[in-house]
């Protein structure tokens, strides 16, 4: 939609109407007809209108007006912040760069125009009495040009200053008329592209903020929820070891001191170690419920990794039963000690999934070395792997991609509610088929806290 400007002062402030005007532009190389002109102004006006951007929409805007009055050169000065100065945005024409950049509000024709806020018109420079001072500038073919203020209501954006027509003769104060008109629509045009940036800025910064908060909603909400499992757990917990742990004691007893009293060659002996195998896992089933539900840790004793390593070694020998798995250990020496919070039931759950990923044969790595301030442990086996969109899921409770009577999903849950304790960090990356690495950070234990 095209609007105009009126004003109360000042001669060249009249609204476009259609009726026919004595045109400088019939006079140039490119002539129109009243028809064509507002055709072409019209053009303008809707270019202008669809454009999203400061920097294009001044360019259009002062190539159009060069094209619809046959000019050479133009320029437009945008406004600063503080409002005291009018700087460079555009300039067009043989010589693409003004003489001065900034313009002061006051100073020169351009500043003149900021201030006063009205357009002007010069037929020849030096012959107009308003500019006994000035002289045309050297480059410019003509002394004659037009230079009219960028206006939103009374607010000033810019100026836009246009000279030297391709048939080097002068403007004429209806040139004024149409440039006057277009600069309202520039102006207007700026300030709805300023918002529309101001608008989506805004809009992003919502969208940032509603998607961090959702983010962190959703966060705690499973936070909770697991929360509120593990306290499930606590309360089943806590009845069940009492009732379960006492029969699965003396089942192991008992089954202990059958394979005392079996030769080993003895077929039933096979079976018996079956049987202990697997109320072994029973048990280990209930020291991970409880600790999962307690959440307790081991104390604040001071340990070393390789203690704790050959401690989690022997907890895993009889998961190793049946598979030619190689354990390699990489342990740079003289490692500070850590608190024991509990490294060792997390390495021994590790040790754990690693063996049980290995279907028969393989290789499971474990090195441990000194950072700046902390111990950084990788476990790695050459396992089935997991999906990648497994990982994500991969330390939640009761989360698990083994079969039913291999484990419950807890193990990891532990290890990683172990090393938040520590303050520390658990990662894990793998590749289907290839392997897995736990790669976990935890802080050393600080001099002059290591218990006597």
């Amino acid at each position: 939609m095209i609007q105009t400007r009126t004003q109360k002062q000042g001669p060249h402030r009249k609204t476009i109407v259609n009726k026919e005007m004595n045109l400088g532009l019939n006079k140039d190389s490119k002539s129109f007809s009243p028809s064509a002109l507002f055709q072409e102004i019209s053009d303008i006006c809707e270019t202008v209108n669809e454009v999203n951007s400061t920097k294009e929409l001044l360019e259009i805007s002062l190539k159009r007006i060069l094209d619809l009055f046959g000019a050479q050169r133009g320029s437009i000065f945008i406004l600063d912040d503080n409002q005291t100065h009018l700087t460079l945005n555009i300039a067009i024409g043989k010589d693409n760069t003004e003489k001065d950049n900034i313009k002061r509000i006051g100073e020169g024709i351009i500043g003149k125009v900021a201030k006063s806020k009205e357009p002007i018109f010069v037929k020849d420079i030096s012959q107009d009495k308003r500019f006994r001072n000035y002289k045309a500038r050297k480059g410019y073919q003509t002394a004659s040009f037009l230079c009219a203020p960028l206006m939103v209501k009374d607010k000033l954006i810019g100026v836009i200053n246009i000279t030297d027509k391709h048939t080097n003769e002068h403007f004429h104060n209806d040139d004024l008329l149409i440039l006057d008109f277009l600069t309202s629509q520039i102006a207007l045009n700026y300030k709805r592209v300023e918002l529309y940036h101001k608008f989506r800025i805004k809009t992003q910064n919502l969208q940032d903020k509603l998607g961090k908060s959702d983010k962190e909603a959703l966060h705690l909400k499973k936070q909770i929820h697991i929360h509120e499992r593990l306290a499930t757990i606590g309360k089943l917990t806590g009845g069940i070891a009492h009732e379960f742990n006492n029969p699965l004691d003396g089942v192991m007893r008992y089954t202990n001191l059958c394979l005392d009293h079996m030769k080993e060659d003895e077929v039933v002996r096979g079976y018996l170690l079956e049987i202990k195998y697997g109320l072994n896992r029973m048990a280990n089933i209930v020291k991970n419920l409880l600790a999962c539900s307690r959440n307790e840790s081991e104390g604040a004793q001071s340990i070393h990794f390789s203690q704790v390593l050959n401690h989690s070694l022997t907890e895993v020998q009889t998961c190793l039963a049946g598979k030619q798995i190689e354990i390699q250990k990489q342990i740079q020496p003289d490692l500070p000690t850590v608190k024991n919070l509990g490294l060792e039931r997390v390495i021994t759950n590790i040790l754990r999934n690693a063996i049980d990923a290995i279907e028969t044969e393989g290789k499971i790595t474990v090195s441990a070395k000194s950072g700046d301030t902390h111990l950084i442990i990788d476990i790695t086996d050459t396992g089935l792997g997991i999906e990648e969109e497994e990982l994500d899921n991969i330390f939640e409770p009761f989360y698990t991609t083994k079969d039913i009577q291999n484990g419950c999903g807890l193990g990891l849950t532990i290890a990683y509610e172990i090393i938040k304790n520590y303050s520390g960090k658990i990662d894990i990356g793998s590749t289907p088929n290839q392997g897995t690495t736990f790669t976990i950070s935890i802080p050393f234990e600080e001099p002059g806290t290591e218990d006597e």
